[in-house]
């Protein structure tokens, strides 16, 4: 069995027929083995989730808690992160294959997660299993308070004001006018929050920051899979940098929302709201025909439109789509 780049390359041998030949087991287990990797581009959380936990979730719910997970290309460090998940999918430890000496015996064996598309679960390939029963895991793993965005009943509670989660970014894609971005949701009565994750937040404290948002609002990028934690009924708003990206927006976190039961408006960057306005001459293609770059491949999309491009949304622009999320959360949620 082959996998991707930089896995280890895997061989499955049938037992010997003589089964004295076989080594003898030094561990015995009830529970069904599930051995996967995490090489590959795991380290960036859309990968994380789209590539290695959601396809785990996908064939170990099945067992209830009886399957161990064998990890080869493991980092100790990433395991760490994501223990909580692990042990709500796994009774047992998790074992790092490619070191360990032990000759490990169980009555079967999962090799590889099942993939159904990026950030989600297909329900009618997956029998009971869903997105719903995905993000209800995460909450469980957490400590996740909020299933919905519902609003609070006491007149003097603070969160009858709906809360704006604003992820931040630095490098690029950032946000020039964040503090003003600010200032403009507060003036229309939403309690406001910066967030800006990165490799060493902890997942759970930052899970319940988003867990606490109404709306979550981001410039396209691997900090918008936060939207995981969103309670149901909220809004993702991501803003999609200049550049023709809409194709490559919609298909990472458009589509996954409706099965995670999310709102998703989209604000789309125009070219007096990019940087790449100040570094390009208007007749450069990189500004005039965005397409001709994509021709040229991932590496020159990525290098132009995401890795040097910041944004200055229009606050007038930027005002309309915060009110109309205002309008999308459940009854209750009004600013007077």
């Amino acid at each position: 069995m082959r996998l991707q780049q930089h896995q280890l390359e895997w061989t499955l041998r049938p037992l010997p027929a003589d089964p004295d030949a076989a080594p003898r087991c030094t561990v015995n287990s009830t529970a069904t083995a599930f051995v996967l990797s995490t090489g590959g581009f795991t380290g960036n959380p859309f990968h994380d989730y789209t590539d290695v936990l959601i396809p785990a979730f996908i064939s170990a719910h099945r067992f209830g808690g009886e399957v161990q997970f064998l990890v080869s290309s493991y980092k100790s460090w990433w395991t760490s992160r994501y223990l909580q998940i692990f042990q709500r999918l796994s009774r047992y430890d998790v074992v790092d294959i490619d070191n360990d000496d032990e000759v490990r015996c169980y009555g079967s064996v999962v090799v590889g997660p099942t993939f159904h598309k990026e950030l989600g679960v297909d329900a009618s390939r997956a029998g009971s299993a869903s997105m719903v029963d995905f993000r209800a895991m995460l909450r469980g793993a957490f400590g996740l308070e909020r299933a919905a965005a519902e609003p609070s009943g006491d007149r003097w509670d603070i969160r009858r004001r709906p809360r704006l989660l604003i992820i931040s970014r630095r490098g690029s894609r950032a946000f020039l006018n964040e503090r003003a971005m600010a200032d403009m949701a507060m003036s229309l009565g939403y309690d406001v929050r910066v967030g800006e994750p990165d490799v060493s937040t902890d997942v759970s404290k930052f899970a319940r920051l988003v867990n606490s948002a109404d709306v979550m609002v981001g410039v396209h990028g691997a900090g918008l899979t936060n939207m995981l934690f969103l309670p149901a009924g909220a809004v993702l708003i991501q803003v999609v940098p200049y550049g023709g990206l809409e194709w490559l927006a919609r298909g990472t976190f458009k589509e996954p929302a409706a099965d995670m039961q999310i709102h998703y408006l989209e604000y789309m960057i125009q070219l007096d709201e990019t940087t790449l306005s100040e570094q390009y001459p208007r007749d450069d293609p990189v500004l005039k025909d965005p397409y001709s770059i994509h021709k040229q491949g991932w590496n020159a999309l990525k290098t132009v439109y995401l890795d040097k491009q910041n944004v200055r949304p229009h606050l007038g622009r930027l005002k309309n789509t915060f009110l109309e999320a205002l309008k999308l959360l459940p009854h209750g949620h009004t600013t007077g």
